[in-house]
């Protein structure tokens, strides 16, 4: 089943809602959350509730003052302030449609400006062992700036129809060569007027969980 979009409201409180029950172990009361947000009125707080109970966030137990209970697990992290910057994460790239379309966003992740720039940048799960003697592992995230372009060598994000890889560059006479990092792996020819094919970015960042 394809989620429910939130409003970035509905998103604030979502992501607060969360914090709150990883900090403490107990979710917000109603006022809790209308004090975060300036929400004078407990009907507006009761109405932004209502509305993640209707997409399948969370639940609420009647007559109980904590009685908010997650259901969905939280795709984005906090929201940003002035020094950091929502990096969307890619999932599958439908072919035709445009790299950061709403279509191919899963999620997002917050990171410090002071190593990124917020000009166009997205991020992307790698999948396989493909890249694995440049550093990047199944599982990491590499961070990219979308760019139609590269110079030979670079590690890019290359869309073939509706699959996403990571790969070096190398533009040849008619063609382009995606190398892997991986003497185990062959690499990937591609004609440079292929339907479905482009360059979606350059890899400019991998982050990795510990």
């Amino acid at each position: 089943m394809k989620e429910k979009r939130l409003t970035p409201r509905q998103r604030e409180v979502l992501d607060y809602i969360s914090r709150m029950i990883k900090k403490t172990g107990i979710p917000p009361t109603i006022r809790e959350i209308g004090k975060k947000f300036g929400i004078s009125s407990t009907n507006g707080v009761r109405a932004i509730l209502s509305s993640l109970v209707k997409k399948g966030y969370i639940k609420r137990k009647p007559l109980v003052s904590r009685g908010i209970e997650l259901v969905k697990e939280i795709k984005s992290t906090l929201v940003p302030d002035a020094s950091s910057v929502s990096v969307p994460i890619l999932g599958r790239i439908a072919a035709g449609l445009p790299v950061l379309a709403v279509e191919n966003i899963e999620g997002s992740v917050v990171l410090d400006k002071n190593f990124f720039s917020a000009d166009r940048i997205f991020s992307l799960r790698v999948e396989g062992q493909s890249m694995r003697e440049a550093g990047i592992f199944d599982g990491d995230y590499v961070v990219a700036r979308q760019q139609p372009s590269a110079d030979k060598g670079d590690i890019v994000v290359a869309i073939i129809g509706d699959e996403a890889t990571v790969k070096r560059y190398y533009p040849e006479n008619g063609r382009i060569r995606l190398e892997p990092a991986n003497p185990e792996f062959r690499s990937i020819i591609v004609e440079r007027k292929t339907p479905g094919f482009l360059i979606a970015g350059k890899v400019i960042g991998l982050l990795r969980k510990m």
